[in-house]
């Protein structure tokens, strides 16, 4: 996937050359296409950033909450976050904020920058330099919101990437126009301006700094995947977020972390529905025979439930479609080497695509090739069935309890569901995923 990324040069500021502990800075700012029929459509953010801690050697750890509206948006576990900026190198381990865009074809993460900007020697009309293959010049000054600022172009070999606005007194980013190309090389502009800065007491500082830390805890207890548009949390979660989100709403209290606060509670209670009737849909599955049904195969062939004989099988129920290429399409990866591990045990994985389309032929043959450039660039070994969505139904679709596919269904030897599994699963490189195959492994020992 195409990233966008603000690049810094790296140089050595002391704490008081820029924002002091305490400060909170919020910009506003927005995503525009550069050419598109009609009106543009248009992505519109706020970022806010407190200083937390700024050290005498220039590093700052800063407390940022983002909002985002149109073209896709994150969870709320991605719209806030703790995030190190080092003044004498870059840190890479530090994930900052960032834009997702919802493209047509797509998703695109647009990161966004840190609130200083560092140069390795001192900014002043005429300076130039380079990083990489990133050109720098300070081309002018500006004043900028009733703030005295050099003008400062970046360019690389393909044009001008970033023109950035940075305080005369300090290196203090003002305002930014970035170049931004995603998708099949989509051209859009990036603007961000700095519209307030102000400080907080010490007392409200320190505690936004213990309401982050403790939410920065609950993403660990969550094993959130950081840049996570859709999250569904499994039973276990929820119950830690029952738990744990009325800490953090009383900790965040009047910082700038309540909002998300508030957001965060209301998608726990949406969840909490979400998650009720996804139960209730797999315990009128689990224990029941699959019945009669009919796929096609990626060939237009009917396929029937006699292909579930003498075999213990996963039915994964997804789109199945080589664009846009977006997640869960990586655990396919994971399905075809649990195949590869246990196929000597009588099991079998078998992709459902689900189209409610393909009773068309045109459709049918689309859907089809698409699945085949999946499986082609996956390097599956697995078939791939197709589904009107009458056997998705029959086994229980949790679209409509507000769930999103996959569903994972496995059904045992005698053709009655073991397991039904709606969302992802957790996943762990060196393990795959390890839930699901416990639960095939014992099916497969359970019906020698």
């Amino acid at each position: 996937m195409p990233l966008s990324s603000i690049v810094l040069a790296l140089i050595a500021v002391t704490a008081a050359d820029g924002p002091s502990s305490g400060t909170l800075l919020t910009y506003k700012g927005s995503m525009v296409a550069a050419k598109e029929a009609g009106t543009p459509s248009k992505k519109m953010l706020e970022l806010n950033v407190l200083v937390a801690v700024a050290d005498a050697d220039g590093t700052q750890k800063l407390l940022w909450t983002l909002e985002e509206s149109g073209r896709g948006k994150w969870s709320w576990l991605d719209h806030f976050g703790i995030w190190t900026v080092a003044a004498k190198r870059r840190d890479e381990g530090s994930l900052g904020p960032a834009l997702l865009y919802q493209r047509e074809d797509g998703k695109s993460i647009v990161p966004l920058f840190p609130p200083l900007f560092a140069a390795e020697a001192k900014l002043e009309r005429g300076a130039s330099w380079s990083e990489g293959r990133t050109e720098f010049r300070v081309t002018g000054e500006k004043n900028v919101f009733e703030r005295e600022c050099l003008e400062i172009d970046c360019r690389t070999p393909y044009g001008h990437k970033r023109t950035i606005f940075v305080e005369k007194s300090s290196p203090l980013v003002v305002a930014l126009r970035e170049t931004v190309f995603i998708g099949q090389g989509e051209q859009h502009e990036l603007k961000l301006e700095l519209i307030s800065a102000r400080t907080l007491a010490a007392e409200e500082t320190a505690k936004a700094e213990d309401a982050f830390a403790q939410g920065a805890r609950l993403k660990e207890v969550l094993h959130h995947n950081p840049r996570t548009d859709l999250v569904e949390f499994e039973k276990d979660e929820l119950a830690a977020l029952r738990t744990e989100l009325p800490k953090l709403a009383e900790a965040a209290k009047d910082s700038h972390l309540a909002p998300l606060v508030a957001a965060a509670q209301k998608d726990l209670q949406d969840q909490k529905g979400r998650s009720g009737a996804v139960t209730a849909l797999r315990e009128a599955a689990v224990g029941k025979p699959t019945g009669k049904f009919k796929l096609l195969d990626l060939a237009g062939k009917e396929v029937g439930e006699e292909v579930l004989k003498d075999k213990v099988t996963v039915l994964h129920f997804w789109a199945y479609r080589d664009t846009p290429l977006e997640e869960p399409y990586g655990q396919v990866g994971y399905l075809d080497f649990l195949l590869r591990k246990r196929s000597d045990k009588g099991v079998q994985i078998l992709g459902v695509l689900v189209d409610d389309k393909i009773i068309d032929d045109g459709a049918r043959r689309a859907a089809a090739a698409s699945a085949r450039k999946l499986k082609s660039f996956m390097n599956l070994s697995y078939g791939i069935l197709m589904d009107d969505g009458t056997l998705l139904k029959q086994l229980g679709d949790p679209r409509p309890a507000g769930s999103k596919l996959p569903l994972f269904v496995v059904i045992g030897r005698d053709g009655k569901v073991v397991e039904y599994h709606a969302g992802l699963y957790d996943v762990k490189p060196e393990f795959g995923l390890a839930e699901l195959d416990a639960v095939v492994t014992q099916a497969a020992a359970d019906s020698k």
